[in-house]
């Protein structure tokens, strides 16, 4: 099955678990989805940050408090 558009009760699932501490991995594999696109979907929700950007505003944030 393609999705091209994810219906509304799945997303809120999907954001549901990813908030209950399920990795897009364990969720992709719930869905038949990949992790990518799981990772995707939440990004574009705006429920992933990724531990690259978490770093970077810290840095930033740390940075201007003068550490």
């Amino acid at each position: 099955m393609i999705w091209r558009q994810w219906p509304q009760w799945l997303t809120e699932a999907v954001i549901a678990a990813y908030k209950q501490g399920a990795t897009p991995a364990m969720i992709g594999a719930t869905i038949s989805r990949s992790e990518s696109v799981v990772r995707s979907k939440l990004v574009r929700e705006g429920v992933y940050v990724s531990k690259s950007t978490q770093r970077r505003a810290l840095r930033e944030s740390t940075a201007e408090e003068g550490f």
